[in-house]
């Protein structure tokens, strides 16, 4: 086993110790989350509740290791099935995105790019990560499309 892949926690899925979070604005660095602790079971569910520009999504992107421009991860520890996503190259994180933990905005607005069909968005992950091929995502998408009523699947 390579060591950064670490060991299966049992059954503690995601562990945030500490976690402090740093925003840009006018070339300064300006604490925006300050010291978050969050512990997530398998089986669990975690909602994280607050007001508009409090940091959920700032949080759940960082669940993942990740900090969008403009943003830095400057402590803490975000371990994931054992692996701590803030120690690991940005090649092994890629590895794990999509196929092993992602994010889903709570906005559709943010979650898909209207610009490309739905279908070829559903599928991306599964194909990028070889989780199955494109005839069986497509099948599953008109299947889930059919199931939520969108028209003509």
């Amino acid at each position: 086993m390579r060591p950064e892949q670490g060991k299966r926690s049992g059954d503690l899925l995601l562990e945030i110790r500490g976690l402090r979070i740093e925003g840009q604005s006018d070339d300064v660095w300006q604490e925006i989350v300050s010291g978050i602790d969050l512990t997530l079971r398998r089986g669990e569910v975690l909602g994280l509740i607050g007001e508009s520009g409090a940091g959920k999504s700032t949080i759940g992107l960082a669940a993942m290791g990740y900090a969008r421009p403009g943003c830095r991860i400057t402590h803490g520890t975000v371990v994931f099935d054992g692996i701590d996503l803030l120690r690991i190259s940005e090649a092994e994180k890629r590895r794990i995105w999509g196929a092993r933990i992602a994010y889903v905005a709570q906005s559709a607005a943010a979650a898909f790019n209207p610009a490309h069909r739905l279908i070829e968005q559903y599928c991306e992950s599964a194909l990028t990560h070889g989780l199955m091929g494109r005839r069986e995502a497509e099948v599953g998408a008109v299947d889930l499309f059919g199931r939520l009523r969108l028209p003509d699947p």
